[in-house]
């Protein structure tokens, strides 16, 4: 396998207008690929906030269901993670289009929160479907 190219060709000046309407594409082809409400609850995932709302026993279901979804399709897992993550960066990268020229603390304050929250849950998906091939790669675990 070839490992992932870095490479931009990205012109000195992005036209703002044109990249909001092909990340507004491309955010509704990728929200056609991971499908409807229903077929997203087929990948089941719990993170910590939620977790931590639950009782002992509930948090042992909820890992049992994430660990037997993952186990039985490790692939349809890690692509549906890898399109997650990069619908929040495509978020992230709205959020930066959008961002007001002049904004008040509390609306910078407030971007910044938004930014971030977008980035961790791109981080945290592409981690979750490293790990899901990682856990199924002939090799074993890393």
């Amino acid at each position: 396998m070839n490992e992932p190219r870095y490479e931009a060709n990205v012109p000195g000046r992005i036209d703002p207008s044109e990249t909001r309407l092909r990340l507004e594409r491309a955010l509704k082809e990728l929200d056609q690929i991971l499908g409807s409400g229903a077929d997203r609850a087929e990948v089941p995932y719990y993170g910590p906030t939620l977790l931590a709302s639950m009782s002992a026993k509930d948090q042992s279901m909820a890992l049992q269901a994430e660990k037997a979804r993952y186990e039985e399709k490790p692939e349809d897992s890690a692509i549906h993670f890898c399109i997650t993550s990069a619908v929040a960066l495509l978020e992230v990268s709205q959020a930066l289009l959008n961002q007001t020229a002049d904004p008040t603390p509390q609306e910078r304050q407030r971007q910044m929160q938004t930014l971030v929250a977008y980035t961790k849950t791109a981080g945290r998906s592409a981690y979750r479907a490293a790990s899901i091939l990682t856990d199924h790669s002939p090799a074993g675990p890393a």
